[in-house]
């Protein structure tokens, strides 16, 4: 672990245990400070109770589309409503600090913030439980896929903290002439994988799949998971205790990492992030790839990436094993009101207009900026709708069926201190590490971490 990468996660754990045992910051009820009234058809009180409010988003990532179209938008909220709204902008890698500092310590500066699931469990305790206000809005976490769920109640079976508003499956790309050439059709199976990898390593100049080892902020565990949850076995099984050195377990591990030793995937991938992976398919030197749904964005964009990749991506479900239920990541970003906010109200009308599925879908339509273009949607509806998947490559229910048996991480305050283990743990057996002593070995560190 780099210098900087060790003192970023002891931060990131001395700040979840001040979260862990300290109370929640002083703050006001939020259905306490809702006005009522007649709502508008984006479910908004009109009259502009809250004219002139200025709200603070704590956000990171301003460029991404999707971030990037709802800024542009917001104009069309203030408008509407009167309240202005400013997008702080945190670079990713220290946004985790930012998010549960903000949460557990509080202070005022921010009245909403955003964070990917895994970090629900740290940053709830500084945020509005949001149940009363969404049955007072009519709206229900049951529009959303059941990942996007799990990581809404933060770990908390009855309690809503935070709405999905960006959230994606994890899919197995590949460019359809190299399957078409071979007479190959998308695997099922991880045999079949093996059996399509060959036939690609054999036939073709191409690494047949980019795959992803190295250490980057937990990048190297979404394939693992998926062979890990698919062949019945958990990073913690309903103990706590872990549960990835099972057979099943053992066997999964050997399988993600056959796809390396068997040359499939090319060596100098043992130290690729999704970065390095998704550009060597983008640059046509790989015939498949397995990433986030989003990336269908920028693989069909042919001024990112070489135009004969553009024109020739298909996208299929994650592979399984036979007899199981395939389940894979579901990757979700959520927004919530943090207690410490004096605009209660005027945040919970932005977070409602942000996480309406009219926005949503407004946004999935709307292909008039490159800049802005976006294919991703959580709204189970707007999943299935024929209109948004015209324009989406088919994609949003292709989501929605993977998503159907996917999870979220576990939602635990230890997670970035076990997901640093977990990936520095697949990174040494990339590197040749035997697996079942390994995988033995990161049992008793992560037993350490969780029981400390």
């Amino acid at each position: 672990m780099s210098a900087i990468r060790k003192l970023g996660v002891l931060a990131v754990t001395a700040l979840l245990a001040l979260s862990g045992c300290a109370g929640t910051p002083a703050g006001v009820e939020l259905a306490s400070q809702l006005k009522t009234g007649p709502v508008d058809e984006l479910g908004l009180v009109t009259g502009k109770p809250y004219d002139g409010t200025r709200i603070r988003l704590l956000s990171c990532c301003k460029t991404a589309a999707q971030f990037a179209a709802l800024q542009r938008r917001t104009a069309d909220f203030t408008a509407r409503t009167g309240i202005e709204v400013e997008w702080a902008n945190i670079p990713y890698e220290s946004y985790l600090q930012k998010i549960v500092a903000e949460s557990a310590v509080g202070g005022g500066t921010y009245d909403l913030i955003v964070w990917p699931d895994a970090y629900g469990a740290s940053a709830k305790v500084g945020l509005q439980p949001l149940d009363d206000a969404l049955a007072q809005a009519g709206r229900s976490i049951a529009d959303f896929p059941p990942p996007f769920q799990q990581a809404a109640r933060a770990g908390d079976a009855d309690t809503v903290y935070g709405i999905p508003f960006r959230g994606f499956s994890y899919n197995y790309f590949y460019r359809k002439s190299d399957y078409d050439r071979l007479g190959l059709t998308p695997a099922n199976t991880w045999a079949e994988l093996d059996q399509r990898l060959e036939a690609l390593k054999q036939g073709l100049e191409r690494n047949p799949l980019a795959g992803q080892y190295g250490r980057n902020g937990g990048q190297n565990l979404y394939t693992w998971l998926s062979m890990l949850w698919s062949n019945g076995a958990d990073v913690f099984d309903a103990a706590g205790e872990p549960a990835f050195d099972t057979p099943a377990g053992i066997e999964a591990t050997e399988q993600y990492m056959s796809l390396l030793r068997k040359g499939y995937s090319p060596p100098e991938s043992t130290n690729w992030s999704e970065t390095d992976s998704t550009q060597s398919f983008e640059q046509g030197a790989s015939s498949s790839v397995f990433t986030w749904a989003w990336q269908m964005d920028d693989f069909s964009d042919p001024e990112k990436v070489k135009p004969e990749v553009a024109a020739d991506v298909g996208v299929a479900p994650m592979p399984g094993w036979p007899g199981k239920t395939t389940v894979s990541y579901g990757y979700t970003w959520l927004m919530g009101v943090l207690n410490t906010s004096e605009n209660q109200g005027a945040a919970w009308e932005y977070l409602k207009w942000v996480t309406h599925p009219k926005t949503e879908r407004d946004i999935a339509l709307d292909k008039a900026d490159p800049a802005t273009s976006n294919s991703i949607v959580v709204h189970t509806a707007n999943m299935l709708d024929p209109e948004v998947n015209a324009a989406n490559f088919g994609l949003p229910r292709l989501q929605e069926a993977s998503l159907r048996t996917a999870r979220t991480v576990p939602m635990t305050i230890d997670w970035p201190q076990i997901q640093d283990a977990l990936e520095v743990a697949i990174n040494e057996m990339a590197h040749g590490a035997p697996v079942p002593d390994r995988l033995r070995t990161l049992s008793g560190e992560i037993r350490d971490l969780v029981r400390r």
